[in-house]
């Protein structure tokens, strides 16, 4: 069988010839996610192959970790002040990150490497190909998806991929219809994925010489884990962007359609539209509450506005810099004014999705998104 744990914990050790997996925290997850692969995700076979290749490499990757940081490789690091980009999918957070990560002072995680687990030797230019196969293959699969989330095997990239070698990570969900897992991750102890994201973290520092620069990470399935992220980097910033939720979901559906649609043999958009509007619900609720409760933390976040992004990005980004004590230079300025000037919106096409399409109602999402509207875009 495919989905068989023991042969897929096998098969970790032996591409890896490692062993030791850790703490057992991961087995609830793993035997959740396999379980709906077998059921509510509808795999074809192509989606069957493609599912086990992701998880083979989350747990091989964590076998990885493990090693590097049993080696005592990662001794000494400290990952200093990070900056984290939450907010609601599709609210300019790939931009912003892209800009933030040109900064001197600053460091993204890059597609490759937030994939698979480098080592600092000739065999990263193999997992640089195989991530290029990757981006490739999906764009292949899904042409319209580029027009949606354009991917760069060497640009910055969301770590909510180095939260997956904890297998705690919304990235399941969006890739296949696997509900019970998803319905999981609203409850479940977010601690190990903090663990294992701080020791990515580590482990890509300790590989390079310049060790100085502050971490500028982006991942919008942070809104369920705030307490958890806040316990495992207690001095970090948070930019929290903001967007009209009737304008978003329906974005983020059309993204987890593009996704699933080469893999399943058979996709509900009105079953999607229903599973993004909770899933988010669930996250901007969850945010929301932790910054009431919690106001000292409060004061580390920065509330940026969609349109305002958009419409003055370099207003945006000094406001960002003085919360997160940076310093704008005239060359970032400057290097940032022909970044925009070539990544005009819409390069890759126009995305091009509606609210009806996905069982979606502006006036049902208005409702539902009353208390974040009225604190935040009004």
């Amino acid at each position: 069988m495919l989905f068989d744990n023991k042969k897929l914990l096998k098969s970790a050790m032996l591409t890896t010839g490692l062993k030791d997996f850790g703490e057992e925290d991961f087995i609830e997850p793993m035997e959740m996610l396999t379980s709906d692969y077998r059921t509510s995700a509808n795999l074809n076979r192509l989606g069957r192959f493609a599912a086990w290749s992701y998880l083979h490499r989350m747990l091989s990757n964590r076998l990885r970790l493990n090693a590097f940081n049993k080696e005592q490789k990662t001794l000494g690091q400290k990952i200093d002040r990070p900056i984290f980009i939450v907010g609601l999918p599709r609210t300019g957070s790939t931009l912003l990150h892209e800009m933030m990560a040109m900064h001197t002072d600053l460091r993204a995680p890059l597609f490759w490497e937030a994939s698979f687990v480098p080592e600092n030797s000739a065999t990263d230019l193999f997992r640089k190909y195989l991530a290029k196969g990757q981006i490739l293959t999906l764009n292949t699969l899904s042409p319209r998806f580029k027009t949606v989330h354009p991917l760069g095997a060497e640009q910055p990239h969301e770590c909510i991929t180095m939260q997956a070698a904890s297998l705690r990570s919304m990235q399941f969900h969006a890739a296949n219809n696997v509900r019970t897992y998803n319905d999981w991750l609203t409850q479940c102890d977010w601690q190990p994925a903090y663990h294992y994201h701080e020791m990515y973290l580590k482990c890509l520092q300790a590989q390079e010489k310049e060790t100085s620069k502050r971490w500028i990470l982006k991942a919008p399935g942070h809104l369920l884990s705030m307490s958890a992220l806040f316990k495992k980097y207690p001095e970090a910033k948070i930019i929290q962007l903001h967007r009209e939720p009737s304008e978003v979901i329906p974005s983020m559906a059309s993204l987890f359609f593009h996704i699933r649609k080469p893999f399943t043999s058979c996709t509900k958009k009105e079953e999607i539209g229903d599973d993004v509007k909770n899933q988010w619900f669930d996250g901007i609720s969850a945010t929301m509450k932790y910054r009431t409760e919690n106001p000292e933390k409060d004061t580390r976040f920065i509330d940026i506005n969609y349109k305002s992004l958009i419409l003055h990005p370099q207003r945006s980004l000094r406001k960002i810099a003085a919360h997160c004590d940076l310093k704008i230079r005239d060359n970032y300025s400057q290097s940032i004014s022909k970044y925009l000037d070539h990544h005009p919106k819409g390069k890759h096409g126009t995305h091009r999705y509606n609210l009806e399409q996905f069982g979606l109602c502006e006036n049902d999402l208005k409702s539902i998104f009353k208390e974040y509207r009225e604190k935040y875009i009004l």
